[in-house]
């Protein structure tokens, strides 16, 4: 039996299926009267075309994209104290979903917990920063991430890396995500958005 989902880092080829994933997600968030920032979520996968953007990845059931994430192992995003940032952590600053895939964002959290707990020196935390207090719950409560607390206007979650030893029948394909001490991507791409 083969897994049923894969993640890989996404090419210039899935740049169709990553456009059609963010226009799902806009349609769902303009039924549910929540705001859209099209040209910034389209500035994302823009790079894409060109192979230039190694930091996104994807999760894919039947070849189908059902949600994309990017990380930044060099920092754990605003808002954290300065000994956490001495921390090695991981920051998770964008997670897209495909809103008829209701649980891509667990799965993506734990395989992203499961991954990094067996590299060889793995991050104590995978971090995020988010604005949103209905997103903030979501992923606190479905997703299974901890919150620390709200500073500054955003919630800041954490999840430690976990072993999920039966996760590979799930989810095949274990290509390697950024550890934490180094990016190759542009500062100038910080940001968060998830789910």
């Amino acid at each position: 039996m083969t897994a049923p989902y894969c993640v890989r880092p996404l090419a210039p080829d899935d740049f169709p299926q990553a456009s059609r994933l963010l226009a799902r997600r806009w349609s769902r968030e303009a039924d549910c009267g929540r705001p859209v920032d099209q040209e910034r979520d389209y500035a994302l996968i823009q790079p894409l075309r060109t192979g230039d953007h190694p930091m996104l990845y994807g999760l894919f059931e039947d070849e189908v994209l059902v949600a994309m994430w990017e990380l930044d192992p060099t920092s754990p995003g605003p808002g954290w104290s300065v000994s956490e940032r001495r921390e090695r952590s991981v920051s998770l600053l964008l997670l897209y979903t495909d809103p008829d895939h209701r649980h891509a964002g667990r799965l993506v959290s734990l395989w992203l917990a499961d991954h990094f707990a067996r590299t060889p020196q793995p991050p104590v935390w995978l971090r995020c920063s988010i604005p949103d207090d209905r997103l903030a719950a979501h992923i606190t409560g479905t997703w299974g991430w901890q919150k620390v607390r709200q500073e500054g206007g955003r919630h800041l979650l954490q999840l430690p890396p976990e072993l999920q030893p039966h996760l590979n029948l799930l989810i095949a394909g274990q290509p390697a995500c950024p550890a934490p001490g180094g990016s190759t991507r542009p500062p100038a791409l910080a940001r968060t958005d998830h789910s």
